[in-house]
């Protein structure tokens, strides 16, 4: 905070996506900000692109009232926006479960299973679990995140895991809830409670120095189903989409379109998992998470990564930690 003139002014860090929300329609929900705190409120244009708003007032408490109420409001408006990236642990690194992913997919479509077509099948150069879905609406909260990681990247590299090989044995079909005659998506995982109980320790210390820097909420963290019914332990359901009709296509007009409706289409899943459901894709080792952007792919056909951060130093990985773009840590180009 600075003193300019015969008040107070502070840069305040709000990414341009949310400058719309502190606005209001008509400028109503700013005027209404300014009258309850006594500071004003300075947006710059839409223009600018600039990830910051300014408050001013002649004494610093306006001011800091007028900032708890703007990261209030900008808290609840969060819920309205898209998610933009994710941490993912990459299994299309596998050849062979690659291999073995795109024969089971091969096979499904030759029988014409009902319901089934090859748009709602995930390619499996994408083929990943998530630990958790985030939304990073500036350069800045994209470097902070970064930082979160090389935090973490240190915490596991002091682990007594960190030494032991990290490993996924992925096999048999599974859905999401108990009903496999409507079934808008179907995995594939390992439901060991070895390794369950590993990623939810990785997963306990990722989403604390998260939280930590404000980088996500707990409200978030629950909303994504992430936590234990306490909250205070991560509890993430581990799984590699094979199918979702999320994406499925239907010819319309002689042509195939895209569809991403609210409501999921669905599938009866029975036959299909009665003749696949012990299907086994071999073990993949877990070799590292990736702060991947979701709607961007990179050369290889898996979702571009910001950032990377090895998972294990054992047999073949070594003990390195983030590095420059190229090696274990990529980071965004501007």
């Amino acid at each position: 905070m600075t003193y300019e003139g015969d008040e107070w002014c502070l840069k305040l860090g709000i990414p341009a996506v949310f400058h719309k929300f502190i606005v209001g329609s008509r400028a109503r929900n700013k005027q209404k900000l300014e009258m309850e705190s006594g500071a004003k409120i300075v947006v710059p244009n839409r223009d600018d692109l600039q990830d910051a708003i300014y408050l001013k007032a002649r004494q610093k408490s306006h001011i800091y009232s007028c900032k708890a109420q703007i990261e209030l409001l900008c808290e609840k408006e969060e819920a309205k926006l898209e998610y933009t990236h994710f941490i993912s642990v990459p299994l299309a690194h596998d050849q062979k479960f690659r291999q073995l992913v795109d024969e089971f997919r091969e096979d499904v479509i030759l029988r014409r299973f009902d319901g089934i077509d090859a748009s709602i099948f995930m390619p499996s150069k994408r083929l990943h679990f998530t630990l958790c879905m985030l939304k990073l609406h500036s350069h800045a909260q994209v470097d902070e995140l970064k930082e979160a990681l090389s935090d973490f990247s240190a915490r596991l590299a002091a682990t007594s895991d960190y030494g032991k090989p990290l490993i996924a044995h992925m096999r048999g079909l599974h859905i999401m809830t108990d009903d496999p005659t409507s079934v808008g998506v179907l995995f594939t995982t390992d439901r060991s409670r070895e390794l369950q109980n590993r990623m939810n320790a990785l997963s306990d210390m990722i989403f604390e120095i998260l939280q930590a820097r404000n980088l996500v909420s707990s409200q978030s963290l629950n909303s994504q189903r992430l936590l234990s019914s306490d909250g205070q332990h991560a509890e993430v359901k581990l799984h590699a989409t094979l199918m979702n009709t999320k994406y499925s296509r239907n010819r319309v007009d002689g042509r195939f379109e895209e569809r991403r409706t609210a409501e999921r289409e669905t599938f009866d899943a029975s036959p299909l998992m009665e003749r696949f459901g012990q299907v086994d894709f071999g073990q993949v080792r877990l070799q590292e998470l990736q702060l991947s952007c979701l709607d961007e792919m990179g050369d290889d056909g898996y979702y571009r990564s910001l950032a990377s951060v090895p998972l294990s130093n054992a047999k073949t990985q070594s003990h390195r930690g983030l590095a420059d773009e190229g090696m274990w840590f990529k980071k965004k180009k501007k």
